[in-house]
């Protein structure tokens, strides 16, 4: 049960709060008040609500008014009284269709963490510093000017768009208005202050000349879903037009940016999610941990739950992981259709399904994006006016009240409008698209996976040459169990090779088994599948391998993880014994012959995960994986190591396969400013910790030392690695200094403050030959940098006689004083011109120790001396003036 509340809200504050029993009492007597009203089942969830509202969350009771009233009548109350109004509480974003869902506070800013702006336009000058948004979505007090660019930003998921603009809106440093074009804000866009505009989609030249009515140096933010086109040739470039010419002197672009999210975004939104209904007080069995572990068993990549909106209903029905089903399961799509149903009740699952697979089946309608009522309606069998008759008939027909009443049910839910109604499809620019992406992906899968266990190939091999429907056919494919997939792959191969079905087909299945052995999923049944490897390569143009990458005939390799995805799956095939197709080794299918002394094709070489990522995507840790595995069958190193190779050879090296090499590190760090991939490090760290992390921390200590050391990085980026620091943490400092040679310690020498504390006294002693080259006025400085952890090796530096002594005596008395007050007791123990350095640096605080050891062992200065040293101690002497004064008069006897 939710957490009582520790203050009193208007429930606690009515006369009848305790008269009905507090919050059980409340609920029960509502429940026999008003038995007609759907109240939530369970005691517990309506407490919860009513607890809600004690609280001033009115979300519940507001998308009910029937049983608003019903709670004011009971406790004899206005609605006004229990702050149940028509408009939400300022700052705060609900989610009306979502039943369940604690509303956002977005009074502090955007609450989201797992995205960000990202500029998809480079730079147009030295100039253009732009690397955030900043001074409009997280603007500081002491900005010293207003925005005053133009930027475009897109959005492309709807749940986070509407959270960002509410999040900008609720700070209130700009103006906010949302339109459905440019064009309809043209009058405010002629105003000078700062705007920020939420648009629905873009419209062309009419949008075009409202952005040029913008005034030069008058900021702008557009948020939007979709991109800003770059004028192209035949377009009215209208922002360059001569009324915005003429309004202005200097031309001014417009900076493009995508709300990207990050890598790990799923677990991070998981993770918040628990804490937000933590804060709300919300009784749930959900579990971040739980659902994550579902997840990565059951979407690993993203494919079903590509986002926040899709994400959402699950968790709001979520029970137990053990509930939800698991990766192999042909019914998934059914199983989360009753999950979802606990937070949109009005949703019809049959109709949902019979939309789904309508629209899936129509090979002429495109499966993604909106489409007008109309063709909605006409994705239904038969036609629509012939089906609403038969329905008609079928409530005049029915011998029984029942059946009459679920007819007339049938046919309310089968008319279009009632789909925007029940939640099955939303409103979205001029049409309608569904509403529940995700279960609608998943309702296909388990009609793909039926079609794929006992079906026709011809069922779903179509849809391997469409764009939109692919990725689903992929995702279904990865689901079957291995056992199916070989049965599946057998039919295949029976159909006539030349066929649309088979090309469509065998490309999908070989890039399915593919994908299971990067996964590392065992192939048992090797020869099953070997037949459809050959008849896929056969299609292949092996012949320009060599500088142009040879592509499948049913998927494209234009964009770069097109390219990269394809590549793993041939690398993957050329993990298993090799056929006999190939008639001279190649960089594409690696593993079926030597490439050592075959020069890396322009298509490998160039592939690089973007500049600037912080998290390395999932098709890039697919491709490492493959790469890893291959590099394990090497007996010695590529002669030339391609970039993206060099990881997998530094793993196999601190595994102890081979010796590292400084070019491997050189190319993963190149001397660029300000590149810092961290990505790398923790692809490099997880790598080595597979091994023993000491060993692997030596095995590729030698090679990193001498790349840091030649490096050339004005920055000191290089000292910023995380990778640096697991080295440092995991190697023992002897060991790494009996490793280094002169110039390896002399390089660590002069950046000891890098290192870690441990490491320091030691490589101190370790470079003795240097102290005597360290100019005077630069000894204090020279230490000061190796810290307070070299008090123990300082009186080595006092008796060295170089220009570091007299720093060390005065550094020993702050860093060691209990050493420093040891040896001055004990004279003999040191150099006496190493004393009397130690002597002489003494600090006011010890200064009655010093005077004792001069009475004790006098002959260790000269009369004269230490009639001056008194001297010059008397004005701090204090309580030992007396003392010194004898001192003194002592030595002044000594001298007559």
């Amino acid at each position: 049960m939710a957490k009582q509340p520790a203050h009193r809200g208007p429930l606690r504050d009515c006369p009848k709060f305790d008269e009905l029993g507090g919050l059980p009492g409340i609920s029960a007597a509502l429940r026999q008040r008003s038995q007609s009203l759907d109240w939530p089942q369970g005691a517990r969830t309506l407490e919860m609500q009513l607890g809600l509202l004690d609280r001033g969350d009115s979300v519940w009771w507001r998308n009910r008014p029937e049983h608003a009233q019903s709670l004011a009548d009971l406790l004899e109350l206005e609605l006004s009284d229990l702050g149940i109004t028509d408009s939400p509480s300022p700052g705060f974003m609900e989610f009306t269709q979502l039943f369940g869902m604690p509303p956002l506070d977005l009074r502090k800013g955007y609450p989201w963490n797992w995205s960000a702006e990202k500029r998809a336009t480079a730079p147009t000058s030295e100039f253009d510093t732009n690397s955030s948004l900043e001074e409009w979505l997280r603007p500081t007090p002491y900005a010293f000017r207003p925005p005053h660019e133009v930027h475009w930003l897109t959005v492309a998921d709807e749940l986070e768009r509407q959270v960002l603009i509410r999040s900008v809106e609720a700070a209130g440093h700009f103006s906010v208005i949302s339109v459905s074009t440019l064009d309809e804000a043209a009058g405010r866009l002629a105003s000078y202050k700062p705007l920020v505009i939420a648009v629905e989609q873009f419209n062309g030249d009419e949008d075009w000349r409202a952005l040029a009515k913008r005034p030069s140096g008058a900021g702008l933010l557009v948020i939007a879903p979709c991109d800003l086109p770059m004028p192209t040739e035949g377009e009215s470039p209208s922002y360059w037009s001569w009324e915005r010419l003429n309004q202005e002197e200097q031309e001014v672009g417009v900076t493009r940016w995508v709300w990207a999210r990050s890598a790990d975004w799923r677990a991070r939104f998981l993770r918040w999610l628990e804490s937000h209904f933590i804060k709300s007080d919300k009784d749930t069995l959900y579990s971040a941990k739980g659902m994550g572990a579902w997840l990565e068993r059951f979407d690993p990549c993203e494919e079903w739950f590509g986002s926040v909106a899709d994400l959402l209903p699950v968790c709001l029905g979520f029970e137990n992981e053990k509930k939800l089903p698991s990766p192999n399961a042909t019914k998934a799509g059914e199983k989360l259709l009753r999950v979802l149903q606990r937070s949109q009740r009005r949703m019809s699952p049959d109709m949902l399904r019979e939309l789904s697979l309508a629209r899936w089946g129509c090979r002429e309608t495109a499966w993604s994006g909106v489409l007008p009522m109309q063709a909605w309606a006409g994705l239904m069998q038969g036609n629509s006016q012939a089906s609403a008759a038969i329905d008609l008939d079928s409530v005049v027909q029915g011998k029984t009240l029942a059946e009459r009443k679920r007819a007339a049910q049938e046919l309310q839910h089968r008319q279009p409008l009632e789909w925007v109604r029940n939640g099955l499809l939303k409103a979205v620019d001029d049409g309608y698209d569904f509403q529940q992406q995700s279960l609608v992906k998943l309702l296909v899968r388990d009609a793909l996976l039926g079609s794929m266990d006992a079906g026709s190939v011809e069922d779903w091999a179509w849809a391997c040459f469409d764009a939109q429907r692919r990725g689903l056919v992929d995702a279904a494919l990865d689901a079957l169990d291995a056992t199916v997939l070989q049965e599946l792959t057998s039919r295949t191969m029976e159909l006539e090779h030349q066929s649309t079905e088979f090309i469509g087909a065998s490309d999908a299945l070989f890039c399915a088994v593919g994908r299971r052995i990067a996964r590392g999923n065992e192939i048992t049944e090797i020869d099953a599948f070997l037949p459809l490897g050959c008849s896929v390569i056969h299609r292949l143009n092996m012949a320009d391998v060599a500088w142009a990458l040879p592509a499948p005939w049913t998927r494209p390799v234009d964009m770069p993880d097109q390219q990269l995805d394809w590549i793993s799956v041939c690398w993957a095939w050329s993990l298993m014994p090799a056929p006999q197709i190939l008639a001279e080794a190649n960089w594409l299918f690696p593993g079926w012959g030597s490439v050592a002394d075959i020069q890396v094709p322009w298509w490998l070489a160039d592939l690089w995960p973007e500049k600037g990522a912080e998290q390395l995507p999932m098709h890039w840790q697919r491709f490492f994986l493959v790469a890893d595995e291959w590099i394990k069958e090497l007996d010695h190193p590529l002669p030339d190591v391609p970039r993206l190779l060099q990881i997998a050879h530094l793993g196999k090296a601190a595994a102890g396969g081979w010796s590292a090499e400084v070019a491997w590190w050189q190319g993963l760090w190149p001397n660029e400013s300000g590149e810092f991939q961290r990505w790398i490090d923790q692809t490099l760290i997880a790598k080595f910790q597979r091994s023993a992390a000491e060993n692997a921390a030596k095995h590729v200590w030698p090679s990193y030392a001498e790349w840091e050391r030649l490096a050339q990085d004005k920055y000191g980026f290089k000292y910023l690695r995380p990778m640096r620091r697991w080295l440092l943490e995991m190697l023992p400092a002897a060991w790494v200094l009996e490793q280094l040679d002169e110039t390896g310690r002399c390089y660590f020498a002069s950046c000891p403050q890098t290192l870690p504390p441990q490491w320091r006294g030691p490589l101190l002693l370790s470079v003795k030959e240097q102290w005597a080259t360290v100019p005077a006025g630069k000894a204090r400085d020279f230490l000061r940098r190796y810290g307070s952890s070299i008090g123990g090796e300082l009186a080595e530096v006092i008796e060295s006689e170089s220009t570091l002594a007299w720093a060390a005596g005065s550094l020993i008395w702050a860093w060691n004083g209990a050493k420093a007050r040891e040896l001055l007791k004990q004279p003999d123990r040191l150099e006496a011109s190493a004393w009397r350095i130690l002597f002489d640096n003494c600090p006011t605080e010890s200064l009655s120790l010093a005077l004792d050891v001069l009475r004790k062992f006098p002959e260790m200065i000269e009369a004269n001396e230490r009639l001056e040293w008194a001297r010059s101690r008397l004005p701090s002497s204090g309580i030992i003036a007396k003392g010194l004064l004898e001192l003194m008069r002592a030595s002044t006897d000594e001298n007559f």
